[in-house]
Order: structure tokens, then C-alpha cells, then sequence
């Protein structure tokens, strides 16, 4: 659990993690996530590139969070070494969604910089931006970033950390970086952002280089079982970039079982559509077989199998987590969603039998032809599930995202989301739990995510206030987005 640094009393988040790397190095690269270690260190990316960087000879890599406990810290040190960010040879930073644009802005502050990348002076540290945000939309980092690695960035990593070897200026560095055939994408040279790069199977899987007490996927060792999806579903972004991420990349399974440590005590397979993958159940055998907890980041409920849950309920799994995502069988079908109402039923009479008693089921609000029927033909579904489950839902506003075949839509309003989460709560009499995310938050990424480079400067002002929905709500009218 985090604690504090027995040698310098400072703020560690990363107490009680497993395998931390410290290492000294000529290029010394200073890694940030824009949320706090329990979601960076549950951040498959994030890892990724903490490990492949620290695998480079000659290059060390040490992370860096925004504070959460004690005074804000002045500069902004990174965990391992406890150096000033603003000190290393370059600064990285992986960014997921488009809230976190305003810690991205705070903590180059704390580190500081200017968070904008055309006021920070030569002589500091080059800002280089990736994360899955960059594959939605790069220019929603821009302003932030000397460089954007944009897409899968495994590809652009070595290259990244050779220019930064071998620059005597960030000029120097923006000339020797990779190319946009590797993702890498330079702003304030004019060009548009290229293609999102896609990694080669040879180089997959993508594997965590530490486990934590303290990670929101507590005591799990991450790793990579496939990447992409084939279903097309039209909300989702990696319908918008099917020939990078979205094309289904399974991983061999003996390459996977080769990347898990021995002393791990849990395994988290990680994907887009994990149970996809042609050979899931023999893998999940396997590691069960070598005495781990597993867990799985998706279940495509028409891919469960007995011999899968039984797999699953052996290697410590207790709640199953389905995606139904529309609220009814029409719903789904105009989403492409691939899931029928009978694929649900069945998953859960299949996670019950197996001895799994939770059911967590995702769905969304607020989609297009969403009447209040179908909101009860979900709270139905819900009723007629195995007796034997606890049932939760997590239940999100739908965002429209751009590029995908709905992107062009607006998202519905506030109000209407709401009455819709309250209208699912009523029909559903208790037998389930509402997990809601908030309406106004949903608001806030849809403005954001179409707002191109806008979206940095609306957060560096939300960032200058308290960062609450009002802050974050008159910077988008003020820019009139």
C-alpha cells in the first residue's frame, strides 16, 4: 500500500509494489500518467512502456503522478529516482481519455513547465504524448506535446529513446525523431497527423512490468492476449481505425504464458475481445494450472463456454462482467453489437452453474431511437436472470465518438440521460445495483472529443480553476464548443 519513503519521507504510491525498476542510465526518461498510481499502475499502455523503455540499454525510465496525499510537491519528482521531472531527458506521458487533458496540464505544472508546448523554453525537456486518446484524435493533445506518438506506440518506442540518446537540442530531437510511418507526429512542423501505427503480431504481447497491493486491479500481472476487434460495433472507436487496432491480432498462447512471471500471484488477460481469441480456454487453463488468479478484461457473452467459466470460477473469478451495451434486443442489433438477448441469458445460467455468483453487465443510456421501453426491457432481462446472481449494472451515458459511423450525432441531453438512469433504478424494483457514470461527465468528453486542439486549452482553463463540471462547463461556452 502506498506509504512514505523511508529514506526520504516522501510520498510513495508505489509502496508494496512488486518488480519496480530503478535503474541509472544516460537517457533518463521521466513517464507520466495524468491519474493516480491505482489507475496508471492498472493501465496496461502505461506499463508497457515503463518496462520496454527500461529494457533499452543506456535508457532508464522512472514515472511520475499527480500528488495525492501530503503537500503538492514542488518540482515534481519522479518515484524511483525522486529527480525532477523537468530534469530528464525527455518527458513522456500516456493519456487515456479526454478529462484527464486537464491533469496533463497540471502536472506540467507541478513538473515546472508551461503546459504549452509553443511557450516551454528549448532548453526543457521535449513533452512526448501517447496513450489511446491520440488514437481517437491526436490534435486533442497537440498543444500540450513537442511530439505525438500517436496509435500503437511500441513501434516508435526505441526509436523515441535513440533520438533523445543522441539530440543536443529539442530542435535537434524533432529532426531525428521517427517518422510518421512509426505513429510519430510533430506538431509545430505543420503537417497533419499521420495514420495511428499498428504493432506487428512478432512484437505483441504488450506485458506489465510490476504488480501492486495498491492497483485497482489489485495484485495482477497484465498482459496482453489479443489486440483489436472484428465485431465493428458503430459506437465504438476501433470501428473508426480498423486498419490499425481494429484488425484482430490473438496472440499465441505459449508467447503469453512465456511473458507471465512466475511469482505472480494473478493474471489479468487483457484485449479488446479477449474471448475471441481462438485458444481461450486452454490458456486460462494453463495459467490456473500454474496456481494464479485469473481475470479477464472482456466476455463477449455468445463466446462462454462451461469449461471456460469452470476455468474461470477455479482461478478465483467471482463476479462475470458482460457488455450488453444497447438496452434491448433492437438496440443492440442497430449497434452491431453481435449479442442477442438469448447470448445473455445464456452466460448467465453458464456463470451460475460454474459457481460464480456476481454478474456485472455494462450498458449504455441516451442511444439513438432509445425509448423508455427499451430501458425495461433491460430492467426484464435483468429480472429473468439466474436467481442465484448478484446482478449489477454499470450503466454510461452514450458519447458519440468521432470518426465512428455514429460520431456525426449529438449526445443526448443531460436531463434525458438522467431520467433514464432513474427510469432503469424504478423498473428494476431492487433487484439489481445501478453503477451510474455521471451525465455531466459524459457531456464534458463528447464537447471535448470533438473539439480538436480546442480541448488543451479548454482544459488548461478548467485546469486553472478547481477543475469541477462548473469550471470545466464555462470553459467549453467560453470557446464556444
Amino acid at each position: 500500500m502506498a506509504g512514505r519513503d523511508t529514506t526520504t519521507g516522501a510520498y510513495d504510491p508505489t509502496a508494496g509494489e512488486r518488480r519496480t525498476i530503478r535503474k541509472q542510465a544516460p537517457v533518463r526518461i521521466a513517464l507520466g500518467y495524468p491519474a493516480p498510481y491505482p489507475v496508471a499502475s492498472s493501465s496496461l499502455g502505461f506499463q508497457t512502456v515503463y518496462r520496454a523503455w527500461n529494457e533499452l540499454a543506456g535508457v532508464a525510465c522512472a514515472r511520475f503522478f499527480p500528488p495525492v496525499a501530503g503537500p503538492a510537491e514542488r518540482p515534481l519528482r519522479t518515484v524511483e529516482d525522486r529527480l525532477p521531472v523537468a530534469e530528464a531527458s525527455g518527458i513522456g506521458i500516456s493519456i487515456a481519455c479526454e478529462t484527464e487533458l486537464s491533469q496533463v496540464a497540471r502536472l506540467l505544472s507541478a513538473a515546472g513547465l508551461e503546459p504549452l508546448a509553443a511557450k516551454r523554453d528549448p532548453s526543457e525537456p521535449p513533452v512526448i504524448i501517447g496513450g489511446p486518446l491520440t488514437g481517437l484524435d491526436p490534435r486533442l493533445v497537440a498543444p500540450f506535446a513537442d511530439a505525438v506518438a500517436v496509435g500503437e506506440a511500441e513501434v516508435a518506442l526505441p526509436g523515441i529513446a535513440e533520438a533523445l540518446g543522441r539530440s543536443r537540442s529539442k530542435a535537434e530531437l524533432l529532426e531525428a525523431l521517427p517518422g510518421p510511418c512509426s505513429g510519430v507526429w510533430v506538431p509545430s512542423a505543420g503537417l497533419n497527423p499521420p495514420p495511428p501505427a499498428r504493432a506487428p503480431l512478432e512484437i505483441l504481447p504488450a506485458a506489465a512490468a510490476t504488480w501492486s497491493p495498491g492497483a485497482e486491479l489489485r495484485n495482477l500481472f497484465l498482459v496482453e492476449s489479443s489486440r483489436g476487434c472484428r465485431h465493428g460495433c458503430t459506437f465504438c472507436v476501433l470501428s473508426a481505425r480498423a486498419e490499425c487496432s481494429g484488425k484482430f491480432r490473438p496472440v499465441p498462447p505459449e508467447r503469453v504464458l512465456a511473458a507471465i512471471p512466475d511469482d505472480a500471484p494473478g493474471v489479468g488477460l487483457v484485449g479488446a475481445a479477449v474471448t475471441d481469441h481462438p485458444q481461450i480456454e486452454g490458456l486460462v487453463a494453463a495459467i490456473v494450472r500454474s496456481g494464479k488468479r485469473v481475470s479477464l478484461s472482456s466476455i463477449r457473452a455468445e463466446r462462454l463456454t462451461p469449461g471456460l467459466a469452470a476455468h474461470l470460477r477455479e482461478g478465483g473469478l467471482r463476479a462475470l462482467t458482460l457488455a450488453a451495451d444497447g438496452a434491448s434486443e433492437a438496440l443492440r442489433k442497430s449497434l452491431r453489437k453481435g449479442v442477442s438477448t438469448d447470448d445473455l441469458h445464456r452466460a448467465a445460467r453458464i456463470a451460475a452453474d460454474a459457481g460464480i455468483r456476481g454478474l456485472k453487465l455494462y450498458a449504455m443510456v441516451g442511444l439513438p431511437d432509445e425509448t423508455d421501453a427499451d430501458i425495461e426491457e433491460l430492467a426484464r432481462l435483468v429480472a429473468d436472470f439466474d436467481k442465484r446472481l448478484r446482478v449489477s449494472i454499470a450503466a454510461q451515458a452514450f458519447v458519440p465518438k468521432p470518426g465512428t459511423p455514429l460520431g456525426h450525432l449529438k449526445m443526448a441531453g443531460i436531463d434525458l440521460v438522467r431520467h433514464r438512469l432513474e427510469l432503469l433504478r424504478r423498473s428494476l424494483k431492487g433487484r439489481a445495483r445501478v453503477i451510474p457514470t455521471s451525465p455531466r461527465w459524459s457531456w464534458v468528453d463528447w464537447k471535448l472529443a470533438h473539439s480538436g486542439e480546442r480541448a488543451a486549452l479548454v482544459a488548461i482553463e478548467a485546469a486553472k480553476h478547481d477543475g469541477k463540471f462548473a469550471a470545466w462547463k464555462k470553459a467549453i461556452n467560453e470557446a464556444g464548443i
